[in-house]
Order: structure tokens, then sequence, then C-alpha cells
């Protein structure tokens, strides 16, 4: 059985995030993976690369080898604000553009996560920002996933699942006994 770590995980993300944004009007638009949260100064260096998605792989909560287990990412939008565009539109207009790719993130990849959910974007708007006409966003979202994506999971696979025929039993009632039967096909 195949394992993957976090880290093929959150590159996963990050290229279907990139394979699916609408980049017509966006052509210089960088998609990228981040560590996590930003100082001022990384922000102020990174205005130079706008406009970007950056996602950061947040939390893990893993499900102790059950399918239970999710990864909750943070994508964060990027954009300078022109004199044209003084209340930051363009980055409320990239994260308009983002959500429903984030939600249409395949179940059928190849970590079999199943749907994405939790979605939630917050403007990041400060002072701060503001003097360095920055517009960010970050838009928050939970892709849950297979125990079988994380390096110790023992999810079966169905090549490596024994035929189940049927079972038989006897169980006590009171004093009497009743028998049962369970026939299947596979």
């Amino acid at each position: 059985m195949s394992k993957y770590s976090y880290l093929d995980i959150r590159n996963e993300a990050v290229g279907l995030i990139e394979k699916n944004f609408p980049k017509s009007k966006y052509k210089t638009l960088k998609v990228a993976a981040h560590a996590g949260r930003f100082t001022e100064s990384e922000i102020r260096r990174l205005a130079t690369q706008s406009p970007a998605i950056l996602t950061s792989l947040m939390q893990i909560n893993d499900g102790e080898g059950t399918d239970n287990s999710a990864c909750r990412f943070v994508s964060w939008v990027l954009s300078r604000a022109n004199n044209a565009d003084r209340i930051y539109d363009e980055g409320l207009k990239l994260t308009s553009l983002l959500i429903p790719v984030i939600r249409s993130i395949p179940n059928e990849s190849k970590y079999n996560g199943t749907d994405v959910t939790d979605i939630e974007a917050e403007n990041l708007y400060t002072g701060t920002l503001d003097s360095i006409n920055i517009s960010m966003w970050a838009v928050s979202w939970t892709w849950n996933v297979r125990a079988m994506q994380i390096p110790d999971g023992t999810f079966a696979t169905d090549d490596e699942l024994e035929m189940f025929e049927g079972a038989d039993g006897t169980l006590e009632v009171e004093e009497r006994a009743v028998g049962s039967k369970a026939d299947m096909e596979v």
C-alpha cells in the first residue's frame, strides 16, 4: 500500500489550485506553497510578486488510522492595489475566483480525499497593509483525507481485502439457541 506524507498532501493541494485557477486575467499570478503565517517584512517582500495565492497546511487532524482524518489549509490571497483600486477590489475578485476552485478540489485525487468542507474567507485588512497598498485575504478550508494517506495509516485497499463469502453463528437467547446465517456473493 502506498504511503504519503503530509508534505505530499500539501503539494497536491497547491498543484490542484494552480491547475484549476482561471488565469485568463491573471497571467502573472503566483500560486505556491507557504510555510504559514506572515510577518510585515515578508508581506512587503511578497508584495513584489503579487497577485499571489500562497497555500499553507495549518492543522492536521489525525484520525488514528481511520477515515476520519483531515487537513486544514489556509490559502493566502495577496494583491497590490493601484490608484484606481483604493478599496482593494482586486483582492476580493481573486478570492471570489479561488473559492469555487477550492470547492471543486476532486475527491478522487491520488490521496483519496473526500470533499472539501468548511470554506471560510476573511479579509485581513489593517492600516499597515493599507500603507503598503496590499490587500490580503485568508481563505481557510478543510480537506478530509483517508487514513491510507497518512504515513502510518492502516486503511486497506480493495486488492488487499480477502473475499468474504458469509457467516454462520448461533446465539443463546434465554434458554433457546437461535441460528443465523448470512450468505454474500462478492
